[in-house]
């Protein structure tokens, strides 16, 4: 059959040069025999159009041939490890996201210019990126490779090393724990702001900015609203979602207050005396900066962390009240008892 021997000669193409041969007569055979039993069932020879139907079902030339390469790896990543990898890479992917935003926001706090910080935050972020995940995806084609596909550690498990059941700890500990130190920072900030400076803190060589003084009240709030959703889920677990309501907006206020906090640039000031000290320079690589201008994103990165923390704390509330917002009812015909 001349497209028989077409599609043949095609395959050869794609094959090793030692087995040739071999595989194309097997390959041959197979199909020549399909095409045999499928004119005895219709009583006739075969057309053109019906022996290109067989040929199709196996494939391109290229995938019949490599059906019969051999290769030592037929797949970079199996289906054994593929759920870890996966996880992992959602959790590379996150930790470089994270330090990136970070990044950005040191930066800048440091040059003054919020574009040119997150251009070069974001150039930075595809290399990593690329670096990240390409090398995870390296390291699991390794175990596929040379483990088998295997999960290392694994063969060895025995159900019988597993730890105890622990008790589970009570319920509303993390609440009643936020309820306590919320408290505690909403008599002691205040005190600790509006009291007069002790003579060991006048004696150090920076105090607060006018900044701290500025954002009191916002900071408060946030903090009596995280009290409140505290409060609602020790006390009142029956209404899950008006404490998810009330985290959320704890969150979303947290995130607006961190954001223009950072944005002043200034969190601590240099005390009388010791100015000339601060502004001396410092040498990070090719950068100099001084003293000062360190201790003051040092301290940044407080509000800077915990701008993060509400952000990624406000997208999983936001989750958690669309999952429990209730389903509208469908009205059928059965429920309002119309035939």
């Amino acid at each position: 059959m001349e497209l028989l021997d077409r599609y043949l000669q095609a395959v050869r193409e794609y094959l090793l040069r030692n087995r040739r041969d071999d595989v194309v007569k097997e390959l041959g055979d197979n199909i020549l025999s399909q095409m045999e039993d499928e004119a005895s069932a219709l009583g006739r020879p075969l057309t053109e159009a019906e022996q290109a139907a067989i040929l199709k079902q196996h494939g391109h030339p290229l995938v019949a041939a490599a059906r019969y390469r051999r290769l030592p790896l037929q797949q970079l990543i199996g289906p054994a490890l593929f759920p870890l990898y996966w996880y992992m890479l959602q959790a590379v992917v996150f930790f470089v996201a994270v330090l990136h935003v970070m990044l950005a926001v040191v930066l800048a706090l440091s040059t003054g210019s919020v574009l040119p910080a997150m251009v070069t935050a974001w150039g930075y972020f595809w290399l990593w990126m690329l670096a990240a995940v390409g090398g995870l995806t390296i390291a699991f084609g390794l175990v596929e490779y040379f483990g088998g596909g295997k999960i290392p550690f694994t063969e060895t498990f025995n159900p019988l090393d597993l730890p105890k059941v622990k008790k589970s700890s009570p319920s509303g500990g993390n609440s009643m724990t936020e309820l306590v130190m919320g408290g505690l920072f909403l008599v002691v900030w205040p005190i600790f702001l509006h009291s007069a400076t002790p003579s060991f803190a006048r004696s150090s060589p920076v105090h607060l900015a006018s900044a701290w003084w500025h954002f009191e009240v916002p900071m408060l709030l946030v903090v009596a609203l995280g009290m409140a959703a505290a409060y609602v889920a020790l006390f009142r677990p029956q209404y899950p979602r008006l404490r998810a309501a009330l985290r959320l907006v704890s969150d979303l206020a947290g995130v607006v207050t961190c954001y223009f906090f950072l944005l002043q640039g200034e969190f601590i000031v240099a005390n009388p005396g010791y100015a000339a000290r601060l502004s001396g320079p410092v040498h990070l690589g090719n950068q100099v900066f001084t003293a000062g201008q360190i201790a003051n994103d040092a301290v940044g990165l407080v509000p800077l962390i915990a701008l993060i923390i509400f952000f990624f704390d406000a997208l999983l509330e936001a989750v958690r009240l669309l999952r429990a917002r209730p389903q509208r009812a469908s009205v059928t015909h059965e429920s309002n008892g119309i035939l």
